[in-house]
């Protein structure tokens, strides 16, 4: 998914974007939380949206993110068919197009069963942009 985003990305006139180990964990964590509680939303579980970026330490200061969600059954759970849909979509290609984006975090949750359908797979796509700390005088 991390090379098809920068492919895009690429070919929108797009800078590439660094992997980030936090937001990898946070997009972990939301794709695990979208699985465990069956809710496909931003805020499984009634859980905060910035909730999971607080937990993995992404906010050491001022930040700014975004997310992406995808899921499908079966072959239309694929990485290609997810990042298709965000790019048929005007808000989700918004995201991934976005301009002040430095950070990508990226996972999929596969479940034998989600949403009454069997062979399931979650995508969840996390950008964010950190803003250094001015130095203390």
């Amino acid at each position: 998914m991390r090379c098809l985003i920068s492919w895009a990305r690429r070919r929108g006139g797009r800078s590439a974007l660094h992997a980030s180990a936090e937001l990898d964990r946070s997009a972990g964590m939301r794709a695990g939380d979208i699985r465990r509680c069956q809710d496909f939303s931003h805020t499984p579980c009634g859980e905060p949206f910035i909730g999971v970026f607080q937990v993995v330490g992404y906010f050491t200061g001022t930040a700014t993110v975004g997310e992406n969600l995808a899921w499908g059954q079966g072959r239309l759970g694929s990485a290609r068919t997810a990042l298709a849909s965000w790019l048929a979509s005007p808000e989700h290609r918004q995201i991934l197009f976005g301009s002040d984006w430095r950070d990508i975090g990226v996972a999929r949750a596969r479940a034998t069963s989600l949403f009454g359908r069997a062979n399931v797979s979650v995508w969840v796509a996390q950008f964010g942009h950190r803003l250094a700390l001015a130095p203390l005088p």
